[in-house]
């Protein structure tokens, strides 16, 4: 009986040692399982404030109105995302309004709710649950309704969706209170790297260059030099059109190339018929992007800085070569200024009866747009 009470003990132990076991290994797995959903969290929690740092940098470069502002719509695209990922998402972006000129309204009539009826008669019940803010948000008398009675100057509709690659995609429009048109819109994706680098654009140069100190040289019937004339101020009228390719998400380095024509005109002391030169130019270009209007996906810059190398073909004799550097200043994304010099180590012009020799430097300005 000893033994058998032995036996029996061991056989307690070691199954409850067993069961202990499967206990800790279960306690194991649900730990490490709560961990990888708290890291996904925190993940998904910087992703959302990363979009949102970005657009309260683009807040201040809106060319609109910044007055009163309220959220008309918050539209889900994505079953995946969940009621807190909302919640977060809106409590940033009204945060960001908050923190900018806007003033942010809240705006009851335009928030989501249910309201359940019940209609019933002898034979039949019917319960019906709808959205009243579903006739605010979308019929046009209603929306200037609530327009007049909060005073708004805009509106604001956010789209948020969700992808297991770019992550959170939150589309963002603001529309005139008054005339539903809208004013401004951008997309936020918080993983930009799966975009690449942004498409190629183009943009057009017009500007002038004071051709000073030029040496010109008057020829005979026979090609030979009889005369230099030393000081003439010409002066050239380009227009370039560029291509220009970033390198990265943003445009801090592109390269690209250009394609022109210089017009160049001149009075030569001693000459009664002034100079009158058109030569075609090409060449290729580097972009140096400063002080960037936006922390986002292809944002633009305050300031650039453009090296160039140009071809200059003479249309009667032969091409040239010389290099350039323009500072640009962007007061808007369409619209910018720029400052010129110029380097002319050999650079020759053929006139009519003249050989006109540039100055080493020349300054020149002009205007950039985006046609």
């Amino acid at each position: 009986m000893k033994s058998f009470g032995k036996i029996l003990f061991l056989f307690i132990f070691t199954l409850g040692m067993s069961f202990s076991g499967v206990g800790q290994s279960k306690n194991k797995k649900e730990d490490k399982k709560n961990l990888k959903t708290i890291a996904e969290k925190e993940a998904k929690v910087k992703n959302i404030k990363g979009i949102f740092n970005r657009f309260g940098q683009d807040l201040p470069f809106m060319s609109i109105r910044q007055g009163r502002v309220g959220i008309r719509s918050v539209e889900i695209k994505s079953a995946t995302i969940s009621s807190w990922e909302i919640s977060m998402i809106r409590s940033f972006f009204e945060e960001s309004l908050s923190k900018s000129l806007f003033d942010y309204v809240e705006i009851p009539e335009f928030e989501k709710r249910l309201v359940s009826s019940i209609y019933s008669t002898d034979t039949t019940f019917r319960l019906v649950n709808r959205d009243p803010s579903i006739e605010y948000r979308y019929n046009f008398d209603s929306v200037q309704a609530v327009v007049q009675k909060y005073r708004i100057d805009q509106y604001v509709s956010l789209r948020i969706d969700y992808d297991d690659f770019f992550g959170y995609i939150v589309g963002v429009t603001f529309y005139d209170a008054k005339t539903i048109a809208s004013q401004w819109s951008k997309t936020y994706i918080s993983n930009e790297r799966g975009l690449g680098s942004p498409s190629p654009f183009t943009r057009t140069d017009i500007g002038m260059v004071f051709l000073s100190n030029t040496e010109v040289k008057l020829s005979t019937s026979g090609g030979a030099d009889s005369l230099s004339i030393p000081g003439v101020n010409f002066i050239s009228g380009d227009l370039e059109y560029s291509w220009q390719q970033s390198s990265s998400m943003k445009n801090t380095f592109m390269i690209g190339f250009h394609g022109g024509v210089r017009y160049v005109y001149g009075v030569v002391p001693g000459i009664q018929n002034a100079q009158t030169i058109i030569s075609p130019r090409t060449g290729l270009d580097i972009y140096l992007g400063f002080l960037p209007k936006g922390m986002g996906y292809n944002s633009k810059n305050w300031i650039s800085v453009k090296l160039a190398a140009d071809v200059n073909i003479r249309l009667n004799q032969g091409v040239f070569v010389n290099s350039s550097t323009n500072i640009y200043a962007y007061p808007t994304d369409n619209f910018g200024i720029f400052l010129k010099l110029e380097y002319n180590p050999q650079g020759t012009y053929l006139g009519r009866d003249t050989k006109i020799l540039l100055n080493t430097l020349n300054l020149g300005l002009g205007i950039n747009v985006n046609l």
